[in-house]
């Protein structure tokens, strides 16, 4: 599964702030595998203009040991029949629940023996609402079937044994009407019809666990994907195909990399893609029929702007990644989920950035690794391998297993080369194919190739919560100090703990630069140097998982000359660890803007990129009403220098990263920065837009609309209102939710909130568009009482684990709307399994908040005001 930019930003509600982190859920009892599937096949009778649908399965069984009874999943349907055969003929068996979640418990008449039996079920239910299991959606007054199964939701579609570890091979049968299409994980394999349905039978596929099964159904259509290793396609809804051609046209390329990584071919015998327009993930990596939603996979090459073309190719490379890590080889439990998406994202950062540069991930990322890092500097933070009851806290701090895993895989592979990495991982699909895996088996794999013990590495960073602020210090003699301690922000208390971290340190005599490498796998050690140090860099090539500071000498070193002293990612990593250590008290507010005022001048857009990034996680602690406007002008002029160099038009000879950079910069410059030359440009090209989405640059186009909203009128909203209601092209629809939460005026905020309890706003668009008014106190404040307000009008909309996310309405730096939230979330109504969790990590973060302002508050508007009373 992958969770793109801005759906990693709707999840979170407040991205900048904290990462959405579900608590622990209620416990469920585990199946036990002495009675276990060895193969199942489902036969389902599908018409997505119904409401409902019945279908039935037969799951053959092993029995190890003699039982009594045993445990299945079943949720949300009725058990219409069930019957068990055995070697010597039917078996009477009663059906019961068996707790939370669909469990059921099947009890025999008798115990079984030992041997083998066959479970033999018919059912029938309602299709599911919220876009999870097997879902009804309604695109352009028609109706088509999609599925959802991770984590929880296979048992939702139909009765299954619904955890990972029971990987078996599957048949699916589908019987539609006539004029319906149907796909599946496997290709057909034969096809009957009748008088007004038609049945499609697909191949055996093979072992498979059930939170990968996939299905759609309704009035399809496709393009083929030429050039593959096997055949493909990509399926869309009625009317929506031409809009996948890109990406057919990069998905050759990007498998072909994959199979020549893995040195093997993919393992699957087709290839499809599906492209769905209410999905609450960004992808999912369903072999042989991967879905992503509608927003990420449907573009106009045309029109299309680069952060799209981006996300399209960094979405697909993740999501066939997972065809041999999460697929052919699969985590036996919940608690491994890091070895399906750390992985997956490391090695899609690794191939697209190989593949196409011009998107410059490799410093892009990094604004994603210094959002997880800000939560996971906190108390309340958890692990990326952590304990799981149940699959529902599968979502529990995902980011850990996005960023800080990726981020410590790549560490990993710069310690011990990308060589002996590869051959590591490709031992490990090799011994582990077709089966399940566990965190140890991976790492033993990594440890053999590269001969040497990588699991204090890993497990340290991966079983550990947070991770160490590492302190240089150089005597007179050039002998360098490394010390760790675990990094938190100011004022807080959390348990210390001693990483193994392989520290790369650039050392400059003042003319030349020589690097060590030092795994630092205690409280202290010492490097001897020879000759003189001017200066030490201690995250040579910006790949560490871990924050770092050096003397102050050497820290001014460092930023005043970044060209010589540093290379382009450190540059990045740079200003996102002065960031980091204003919040640890290591350095003062004042001095982070000078700091952050100097990089802005560098002429590389990345650069500028990293600045804006970390600005704008600067407003919720001090930009309050009353600096407003002095905050305004230093924006304009820590952003000046840029918007003279690469201007707020698009231009025939921009670069790519130019190209990448200037949506933020004109963001920035006319909605923060409030410039009336920028607000004037947006607004007549947001006009301009709304007449012809072709004449406005797609890069800049979501920008414009956006700052055109701040100021905007009710005649304006309504005016975005009908063009999302019209778009039939996702990207487009996706930039009116996003400007419609920007608009500033509080009638027009309420208008816009009431908005999305409509019928207009699909459920899994709704935070999108409140996200976009999540950027000032008084915008959360209204969200806050519109949550509360309409608590059940939003509960009915969502998938039930979502509601625990509700919390993360209050983030901010309130301490009265915390106190309110407390007393709402209280009522049992309002608290779901983890909303008592997710509510201690708001309290963390709104507690980080207050503390920043009361510390630094005083110097921070004191710089502001002298800078913007500067000539």
């Amino acid at each position: 599964m992958r969770v793109p930019d801005i759906d990693r930003r709707v999840l979170a509600v407040v991205a900048g702030l904290l990462w959405i982190a579900p608590g622990a859920r209620a416990d469920e009892p585990r199946l036990d595998p002495n009675v276990s599937p060895t193969f199942q096949a489902v036969d389902l009778n599908l018409d997505a203009e119904q409401e409902n649908y019945n279908g039935s399965v037969r799951i053959e069984l092993g029995v190890a040991q003699p039982a009594r009874d045993f445990l299945f999943h079943a949720e949300e349907m009725t058990i219409d029949a069930a019957t068990l055969t055995g070697p010597s003929g039917e078996i009477p068996i009663t059906i019961s629940d068996a707790g939370d979640r669909g469990t059921r418990r099947a009890t025999p008449k008798n115990a079984l023996a030992p041997g083998n039996y066959v479970l033999s079920i018919r059912f029938s239910k309602p299709y599911n609402t919220r876009a999870v299991g097997l879902y009804r959606a309604l695109y352009e007054g028609r109706h088509y079937l999609f599925t959802q199964m991770e984590s929880l939701d296979c048992r939702k579609a139909f009765p299954c044994w619904d955890e990972p570890q029971y990987k078996i091979p599957w048949q699916v049968t589908i019987t539609v009407p006539m004029q319906q299409e149907a796909i599946s994980n496997a290709p057909l394999e034969k096809e009957s019809r009748g008088a007004s349905t038609k049945t499609l039978v697909f191949k055996r596929m093979p072992p498979t666990s059930s939170y990968l099964i996939a299905m759609a159904v309704g009035p399809l259509e496709s393009v083929p994907i030429s050039g593959l290793s096997v055949p493909g396609r990509i399926y869309t809804v009625k009317g929506a195909k031409a809009m996948a051609k890109h990406g057919a046209a990069i998905t050759p390329r990007i498998l072909a990399r994959l199979e020549q990584y893995f040195g093997t071919k993919y393992p699957y015998e087709k290839l499809d893609f599906i492209a769905v327009p209410e999905y609450w993930p960004g992808a999912m990596e369903n072999p042989g029929l991967v879905t992503f939603s509608d927003k990420i996979l449907l573009i106009d090459p045309a029109a299309a702007s680069m952060t799209q073309k981006r996300s399209v190719a960094m979405v697909t490379t993740h999501e066939l990644a997972h065809m041999w890590f999460g697929d052919w080889v699969t985590m036996s439990w919940w608690d491994d989920l890091w070895l399906n998406e750390s992985f997956a994202d490391w090695l899609a950062m690794k191939l697209t950035h190989e593949m196409f540069p011009e998107y410059r991930l490799d410093t892009h990322e990094l604004g994603q690794v210094n959002t997880v890092m800000l939560s996971d500097a906190r108390p309340s933070t958890s692990t990326v391998r952590r304990k799981v009851d149940s699959g529902a806290d599968i979502m529990e701090d995902l980011g850990l297993a996005y960023e800080k895993g990726r981020t410590v895989l790549r560490m990993t592979e710069e310690f011990i080369g990308a060589d002996a990495f590869q051959r590591g991982v490709r031992a490990y699909l090799d011994k582990h194919k077709w089966s399940n895996a566990v965190a140890g088996d991976l790492f033993q794999a990594l440890s053999q190739a590269a001969d040497k013990n990588l699991e204090p590495i890993l497990a340290s960073f991966l079983e550990q919560p947070g991770y160490p602020l590492i302190k240089i210090d150089v005597n007179q003699n050039g002998l360098l100090t490394l010390s760790q301690r675990r990094f938190v922000n100011a004022g807080a208390k959390a348990e210390e703990h001693v990483w193994a971290a392989p520290v790369r340190l650039n050392i400059s005599d003042g003319k030349n630069v020589q690097q060590r490498v030092v795994l630092l796998d205690k409280p202290s050690t010492s490097v001897e140097v020879h000759g003189k140090v001017d200066w030490v860099m201690p995250d040579a090539g910006g790949v560490g998982y871990y924050r770092w500071v050096v003397p102050a000498d050497m820290m001014m070193k460092l930023a005043a000359a970044p060209d010589k002293t540093m290379a382009a990612r450190e540059r990045a990593r740079f200003i996102g660890n002065a960031r980091a250590l204003l919040n640890a008290g290591e350095i003062t507010g004042d001095e982070y803007l000078a700091l952050a005022s100097s990089f802005s001048k560098h002429p590389d857009p990345e650069i500028v990129n990293a600045v804006i990034a970390d600005l704008g996680s600067l407003k919720a602690p001090f930009v309050t009403d009353d600096l407003a406007e002095e905050f305004a002008a230093y924006v304009r002029r820590t952003l000046g220098p840029a918007r003279e160099r690469f201007g707020f038009e698009p231009r025939a000879d921009d670069s790519e990263d130019v190209r990448l950079m200037r949506p933020n910069l004109i963001l920035w410059l006319g909605d923060e920065g409030r410039d009336p030359e920028v607000r004037a440009y947006c607004k007549a090209q947001a006009k301009a837009y709304m007449a012809d989405p072709t004449a406005v640059d797609a890069t800049i186009a979501g920008a414009v609309l956006q700052v055109a909203a701040a100021n905007g009128t009710r005649e304006d909203l309504a005016a975005y209102q009908q063009e999302l209601e019209s778009s039939k092209v996702p990207a487009e629809r996706s930039r009116y939710l996003s400007a419609l939460g920007k608009f500033r005026d509080p009638k027009l905020q309420q208008a816009v909130l009431d908005y999305t309890l409509t019928d207009k706003v699909r459920p899994t668009e709704m935070y999108q568009v409140v996200l976009g008014m999540f950027d000032t106190e008084a915008g959360r404040d209204r969200i806050y009482s519109w949550m509360v307000a309409n608590y059940d009008k939003l509960a009915p909309r969502m998938p039930g684990e979502f509601l625990s996310y509700l919390p993360y309405f209050v983030s901010g730096c309130s301490e009265q709307r915390l106190q309110a939230a407390r007393k709402f979330f209280a009522v049992p109504a309002h608290n779901v399994d983890g909303t008592d969790a997710n509510l201690a990590k708001v309290s963390d973060q709104i507690t980080d908040c207050l503390n920043l302002r009361e510390r630094e508050g005083k110097a921070v508007a004191g710089y502001l005001k002298t800078a913007a009373s500067a000539p």
